[in-house]
C-alpha cells in the first residue's frame, strides 16, 4: 500500500458509487408531527387545486369591477347589497349589473363577481344599498382558483428534506403521514491509548473523547441514527473485534484515530481482515483529513447482506475528523441512503486577508463570519493541528479546489454554513 498515492474527493465517490448505487432504501410512514428532518421517499404531488375555490383577499364588498369604473368621492357606484358570504361556507349568492355582496377576508367569492372592493372604499347607505368611492380593476381583491398549486403539481421530490418551513405546507394538502426513508445506522468507535472518556479527568498526556459526540452530534443531525458507541484503546485485536460486531449492527462504521502511517495505527490493516474489497482510499487529497481512510466491506459479516457497508477511518484530531466526515460521510449517506443530492447551502463573504492554496489538495478553512457594511466578511480562524477552539468560533468553511492558488483580501467566496443540516 502507498500512502504517497492519495485519491480527490471526487475519485473517493466515483470508487464507492459501484458498490453502493443499486442498494434499496427502506421506507416507513411517520406522523407529520415527527417529519421534520426526515428524506421524502417519494415525490408529494397537490392532490387538488389550492386554493379549491376563488377566495377573497381583502375584507370587502365581491362586485362587478365595470360597476366601478369611473367613480369617485363625488360620483360613487350605488349598488344593492343582497347579501353576505359567512366564514366556512359556499357562496350561494349571484352577483348581477347593480349587485354586491360582502365577503370576509378568506370567504368563498360568488358567482358573477369579478373583483373585491376593499370595505375601506365602501359606504353603506343602509341595509341594502352601498355607495363605492374607489374603482378596481377585474380580478382586484381576489385569489383565484389554483393560484398557489395545481392539482397534482410537485411539491416536493423525493429525496426532499422536510424542515419546519415544509410542515405547514403539507398540513394544508392534507398530508396526516408521510412516507420517508429509515435512517441508516452509524458506528462510532473512538481508539487511541491517550483518549478517556468525558467523564474522567484528563491525565499528563491525555484528551477527553471529543470524537465520538462531535460525529454522533454530525450523524444526527444529518437525519441518521447512531448506534454503536465504544471507545478502545490501541490495540488491533480490540478494534478487529469491535468493528466486526458494529458490521453485524450497524449500515456504517466509523472509527476516528489510527489512520495515519504510525506504528499502532491499524485501521486500514483491520478493514482489511473484515472482507473485500476493503480499503478502497488510504489518503486523501484534502488538508486538513488527509489520513482518512475509506473502505467497504461485502460479505456475511455486514448488517444488511444485500449491500455492501461503508467503513471510514477518520483522522483523531477532532476538526480534521469533522471536515472529513462533511466531506466524505455526509454526501454519501445524503445520495445513497436518502436519495438526496442537493446543493449545500451557502452564502456569499469576502475574505478579510489573503488564503495560501493547498499546494495540489482540496483546503477547507474555517471562518468567522460577521456582517460589514456591504454583506458579510469571512475571517479566517487560525488554529494549530488538534485545536478545537474552532468548534466554538467557526460559523463555515470556505472550500478551495485542489489546484486553486489561494485567494485574497476582499475576494467574494462562497461559505459552507456550519450549521446547514
Amino acid at each position: 500500500m502507498n500512502l504517497l498515492k492519495v485519491d480527490t474527493i471526487e475519485q473517493v465517490k466515483e470508487k464507492l458509487h459501484p458498490y453502493f448505487s443499486g442498494m434499496s432504501r427502506t421506507t416507513e410512514e411517520v406522523p407529520l408531527f415527527e417529519a421534520v428532518g426526515r428524506y421524502l421517499a417519494e415525490d408529494l404531488m397537490a392532490p387538488s387545486d389550492i386554493p379549491e375555490t376563488d377566495r377573497s383577499v381583502v375584507d370587502g364588498y365581491a362586485l362587478k369591477a365595470s360597476e366601478t369604473f369611473g367613480v369617485s368621492e363625488s360620483s360613487p357606484a350605488l349598488l344593492e347589497l343582497i347579501g353576505e358570504v359567512e366564514m366556512g361556507k359556499a357562496a350561494i349568492h349571484l352577483v348581477e349589473p347593480g349587485k354586491a355582496v360582502y365577503v370576509p377576508t378568506g370567504g368563498m367569492v360568488p358567482g358573477g363577481a369579478d373583483s373585491v372592493v376593499m370595505i375601506e372604499y365602501v359606504e353603506k347607505m343602509d341595509e341594502h344599498n352601498l355607495a363605492v368611492y374607489g374603482s378596481v380593476a377585474p380580478g382586484a381583491g381576489i385569489m383565484r382558483k389554483g393560484d398557489d398549486f395545481r392539482k397534482d403539481q410537485v411539491l416536493y421530490r423525493q429525496g426532499h428534506r422536510i424542515s419546519n418551513r415544509d410542515v405547514g405546507l403539507l398540513a394544508a394538502m392534507g398530508h396526516a403521514f408521510v412516507t420517508v426513508f429509515s435512517r441508516p445506522v452509524v458506528a462510532i468507535i473512538s481508539t487511541g491509548d491517550e483518549v478517556v472518556s468525558i467523564m474522567e479527568e484528563p491525565g499528563p498526556g491525555q484528551v477527553r473523547d471529543i470524537n465520538s459526540y462531535s460525529l454522533a452530534a454530525l450523524v444526527t443531525s444529518l437525519g441518521g441514527k447512531v448506534g454503536t458507541v465504544a471507545l478502545l484503546r490501541d490495540s488491533r485485536e480490540d478494534l478487529r473485534n469491535m468493528v466486526q460486531e458494529a458490521l453485524r449492527r450497524n449500515h456504517i462504521v466509523l472509527i476516528s484515530g489510527g489512520s495515519s502511517a504510525g506504528f499502532k495505527d491499524y485501521t486500514a490493516a483491520v478493514i482489511n481482515e473484515m472482507g473485500s474489497p476493503g480499503v478502497l482510499t488510504h489518503g486523501i487529497a484534502m488538508k486538513p483529513g488527509k489520513p482518512t481512510i475509506v473502505g467497504v466491506i461485502k460479505d456475511e459479516h455486514c448488517c444488511c447482506h444485500e449491500r455492501a457497508s461503508l467503513i471510514v477511518g477518520l483522522p483523531g484530531h477532532p476538526m480534521a475528523a469533522v471536515i472529513s466526515f462533511r466531506a466524505v460521510v455526509e454526501d454519501f449517506i445524503r445520495k445513497y441512503y436518502f436519495c438526496n443530492e442537493e446543493e449545500p447551502m451557502t452564502i456569499p463573504a469576502r475574505m478579510t486577508e489573503n488564503i495560501h492554496g493547498g499546494e495540489g489538495r482540496e483546503t477547507f478553512t474555517m471562518v468567522r463570519l460577521r456582517k460589514a457594511e456591504e454583506g458579510w466578511e469571512a475571517e479566517p480562524i487560525h488554529a494549530k493541528s488538534g485545536s478545537i477552539s474552532q468548534l466554538r468560533y467557526g460559523d463555515g468553511f470556505l472550500r478551495m479546489p485542489a489546484l486553486s492558488e489561494g485567494v485574497t483580501k476582499g475576494q467574494l467566496v462562497e461559505i459552507r454554513l456550519w450549521n446547514e443540516v
